[in-house]
């Protein structure tokens, strides 16, 4: 597509992705949401190198995720948690 970094598809509603801000791809439009590129500061460039950063960050811990949305750099703070688990 054109971009460096992961690109999110979909939040979980009630997230700490959702609650942080972060977007992803608008399902009636088909517009890019937002695309990943570091998770503190480390680049990120795969599924897996996000993944090995949270969890070397662990459950209850915030990392701060470096975000490109509509040409414009911005960073979330997301509290790090189990998705499986009630939030």
């Amino acid at each position: 597509m054109g971009t460096e970094g992961l690109i999110v598809v979909r939040t979980v509603p009630g997230s700490p992705a959702e609650r942080a801000g972060i977007r992803g791809v608008n399902s009636s439009s088909g517009k890019l949401g937002d695309v990943i590129t570091a998770a503190d500061g480390k680049p990120v460039r795969r599924l897996s190198a996000l993944t090995d950063q949270i969890e070397q960050i662990g459950i209850g811990k915030t990392v701060r995720l470096s975000l490109r949305r509509d040409g414009g750099a911005r960073d979330a703070d997301v509290d790090v948690g189990d998705i499986g688990r009630a939030q």
